[in-house]
């Protein structure tokens, strides 16, 4: 079996058997001018580590973009991704000016949950207000890259040989959302 992954003119090519895959290197050759770069480094913002313990894939430079572009390099870290009782609901307080600006920022922030899992939640919940996002969702989503600044390194580990655990979590209490009453009248008020 081999994998074959194109993004644009990027491609990434792999299998178990390198015979294999030098003969698909070669039938793309005759049709395309191919280069090999070797092993997998850094592809669409992922940067890939192999070792025979297994392989690191994070997203540092790519988060190092994200904090720089909003102006937060010299600024102090947060040590949490929320304030503690911060409950983020749609209201009618003052929008924020720049609603393009925060869709860029959260639309960047869920691109990096792809290896930082440990964001999604906070982000999942900025990303509810995209189209009408007060000053109140904006502060929250500088902490969550005041967060990041700290740890841009952190990624995902895939070790080479492990058992497969599946864990799950849940958080019950959905219905403290101060939308859900809008919602789901009829579950609120139990």
């Amino acid at each position: 079996m081999a994998i074959l992954l194109v993004y644009v003119d990027d491609i990434i090519l792999t299998g178990k058997s390198t015979t294999e895959l030098h003969k698909i290197q070669q039938l793309l050759h005759k049709t395309f001018q191919v280069k090999d770069l070797g092993s997998l480094r850094y592809f669409l913002g992922f940067e890939i580590a192999r070792t025979n313990k297994g392989i690191s894939i994070n997203q540092g430079k790519y988060t190092l973009e994200i904090v720089s572009d909003a102006g937060l390099l010299g600024y102090k870290l947060a040590p949490t991704l929320m304030l503690h009782g911060t409950h983020l609901f749609q209201d009618s307080s003052t929008p924020y000016q720049d609603a393009p600006a925060y869709r860029r920022m959260i639309g960047r922030l869920i691109y990096l949950t792809n290896t930082m899992p440990n964001i999604s939640f906070t982000v999942n919940q900025l990303a509810q207000f995209m189209t009408t996002p007060t000053t109140m969702h904006h502060v929250a989503a500088i902490r969550v890259i005041k967060y990041i600044k700290g740890t841009p390194a952190l990624g995902l580990f895939y070790p080479a040989s492990s058992t497969l655990h599946i864990k799950a979590y849940n958080d019950s209490d959905w219905t403290s959302c101060p939308n859900i009453k809008d919602l789901f009248p009829d579950i609120a008020s139990t």
